[in-house]
């Protein structure tokens, strides 16, 4: 299994605006078939509205959904004139408030959404236990360094005992990466 199935199984795929303006991510399936035979919705959670028009996913078939909670009338006409839908929520303390758009994903019949980080997206979302299901990737390949991000920020844990548990918990072999699939304990 590798990201572009996982993505074929979503509904829609989430990132934050910082994965967006690091890598220009194209966000969509290619060589494996479509779920329902569509493109899964790509969502980008940005506070500021601050993706590029020019960016790589609003040049990919299927929707993008911009999630915002302010910003200048010039910059949501340029996103909405470069395809992008863009969607007002209120304020959370980490910028948009993420629960209010899974809330409005699924009243548009979004029933999964694969979230596919950064650091900071994925933080909020198991700080607000929003978490369902964690597939995690390992590679054999070293980064290390100061000032490298961290696959997930928010609050975390004040210690091991306190740490967030996976139950069911399988692996699998995916070319040279470890997949690791578990579900939060609750």
């Amino acid at each position: 299994i590798r990201a572009h199935q996982l993505r074929a199984e979503s509904d829609a795929i989430m990132v934050g605006i910082g994965t967006v303006l690091a890598d220009d991510p194209r966000l969509s399936v290619r060589d494996v078939a479509l779920r329902n035979g569509r493109q899964p919705l790509r969502v980008v959670v940005d506070t500021e509205g601050r993706l590029p028009p020019a960016a790589a996913m609003l040049q990919e078939p299927g929707a993008t959904l911009v999630a915002i909670v302010a910003t200048g009338q010039a910059r949501r006409a340029a996103l909405a004139g470069a395809g992008a839908e863009v969607v007002e929520l209120p304020a959370a303390t980490e910028g948009v408030d993420v629960a209010k758009l899974l809330v409005l994903l699924g009243e548009q019949e979004v029933t999964s959404v694969l979230a596919e980080g950064g650091g900071t997206l994925l933080g909020y979302l198991f700080d607000a236990g929003l978490v369902d299901k964690v597939v995690a990737f390992v590679a054999p390949v070293i980064i290390g360094g100061l000032e490298a991000p961290s696959a997930i920020e928010g609050a975390g844990a004040e210690s091991i005992a306190a740490a967030l548990r996976l139950e069911r918990v399988r692996y699998e072999q995916a070319g040279d990466d470890m997949m690791i699939v578990g579900y939060p304990a609750r």
